[in-house]
């Protein structure tokens, strides 16, 4: 091969992944408004997001993201495919094994992103658990909320 096929060979290989990751980052949303959300870094370096919309107890719409590997993308996709249509009391008990048969298998040098996604979908579902706690038994001594006009605020439309 000569050097000027070499280059247009590492042009076209990196073209590729440029428009992949660019597909991949513009049509992965983030969700508006979640009812459950946890963002955690691992001890790699990962970062995995999870979060959910949940209607009555139950989730209804799952978000996934990640910074990491293809076997973390592979990790955190599969807490959120095991998350969907579950009731959020079975959640609590996912593991990382869920995640791993999930998956499918994985390397011994990746079980960590396993970890990591169950890590973050436990965290998800404690910080929805605590808000539904904070929502129904609002603290003793906390001021009533008063409305925009109350405050002396003016009101936009």
């Amino acid at each position: 091969m000569t050097l000027g096929g070499f280059l247009v060979l590492v042009g076209v290989l990196f073209a590729f992944v440029a428009v992949w990751y660019g597909l991949s980052y513009f049509f992965s949303s983030t969700m508006t408004d979640p009812d459950a959300h946890a963002r955690i870094t691992g001890n790699c370096g990962d970062t995995m997001e999870l979060a959910f919309k949940i209607h009555q107890d139950r989730v209804v719409e799952t978000h996934a993201w990640t910074d990491g590997c293809a076997t973390s993308r592979s990790c955190v996709d599969a807490a959120a495919r095991l998350a969907y249509g579950k009731e959020v009391q079975r959640l609590a008990k996912v593991t990382m094994m869920d995640v791993i048969e999930e998956v499918g298998s994985l390397p011994e040098s990746h079980l960590h992103c396993a970890q990591l996604a169950e890590t973050t979908m436990q965290q998800a579902i404690k910080n929805y658990l605590k808000d539904q706690q904070t929502h129904a038994n609002p603290p003793k001594n906390a001021a009533p909320q008063q409305s925009a006009a109350e405050r002396g605020e003016e009101l936009q439309i």
